[in-house]
């Protein structure tokens, strides 16, 4: 996980305590990494695979495919302020894959004394959320 672009930078000891105390997960295709409502203290990072989030409206369809999670990409919960958080979404295995949980402790505490974590994972929430307006034909 250390060698993810979001930490490569940082030193060596704290790239070593993230990895400890992250756990990595496989999960089978169609198989639920987190279920909406949920509530998780762990941030999702695929390292293989692919992962969809999963709206479920009000009826009792099997919910909206509404955005991907591709390797190296994270799922983040609404905040980092938190030490943990109630999913609105579900995340599921679209193939067999196998995913990083990531303590929200520890990648907050990466963000405080590293800045430039923070500024990293600000910029891939804009991205998603520009991806995804462009989908919607909204950007």
């Amino acid at each position: 996980m250390y060698l993810h672009t979001l930490v490569a930078g940082l030193p060596h000891a704290d790239r070593t305590a993230l990895d400890e105390a992250s756990e990595l997960r496989s999960y089978q295709c169609d198989e639920t990494v987190l279920a909406s409502g949920e509530w998780t203290d762990r941030l999702f990072c695929v390292a293989s695979g692919l992962l969809h989030v999963v709206s479920h409206g009000r009826g009792s369809d099997g919910g909206v495919v509404t955005d991907s999670i591709r390797p190296d990409e994270f799922f983040l919960g609404p905040t980092l302020s938190e030490g943990r958080y109630q999913a609105r979404h579900a995340l599921v295995a679209a193939q067999a894959s196998s995913v990083y949980l990531i303590p929200v402790v520890a990648m907050r505490g990466l963000c405080e004394q590293h800045p430039q974590v923070a500024l990293k994972l600000l910029g891939i929430a804009i991205e998603r959320t520009r991806a995804m307006r462009v989908q919607l034909g909204q950007g």
